[in-house]
């Protein structure tokens, strides 16, 4: 099997987060609707704001995997932060999924919980490896907390 570049890993590494939320939104085909209809705690973003920090988030967790992928950690290690971004990354997809297809507010919490559990997961063991990479991750968990908040806010009011 021939070896990926490291300009073709980087493409890789960007493109697969942007085509997992593209594919989770496709998905999701009625979450402006469902978005319209709720009822919106008081510090939600305009509906639009989404669309561009994801888009921004997505680009920084595959620099993150490449930064960690090209480092010089064992296998084994890199065999690990992959696992982990793996697991974020399904996780990642199936929220809106469960939050705006199926209307489960309640569940999706319980799913962002985890989801930012795992992110704290991967931060530790990115750190642990090399630290560029994990830096990269802060806006993102950052964000995924502000997601868990809003979630909360949902829940609450509706």
């Amino acid at each position: 099997m021939k070896q990926l570049s490291k300009k073709q890993l980087l493409k890789l590494c960007i493109v697969f987060p942007i085509l997992v939320s593209l594919l989770s939104r496709l998905l999701t085909p009625r979450m402006d609707e469902v978005f319209r209809q709720l009822n919106k705690p008081p510090f939600v973003p305009a509906p639009w704001i989404f669309s561009v920090v994801w888009l921004i988030l997505d680009i920084l967790l595959g620099l993150s995997l490449y930064t960690m992928l090209v480092s010089d950690i064992t296998e084994q290690e890199k065999k690990q932060g992959l696992k982990l971004f793996l697991a974020v990354s399904c996780f990642l997809f199936f929220w809106p999924i469960i939050f705006f297809e199926y209307g489960l507010v309640f569940f999706s919490f319980v799913w962002i919980l985890a989801l930012n559990l795992l992110n704290a997961l991967m931060f530790y063991v990115y750190k642990k490896f090399i630290r560029k990479s994990a830096c990269l991750l802060i806006p993102y968990i950052v964000w995924c907390l502000f997601a868990a908040l809003l979630n909360l806010g949902f829940l609450i009011v509706n």
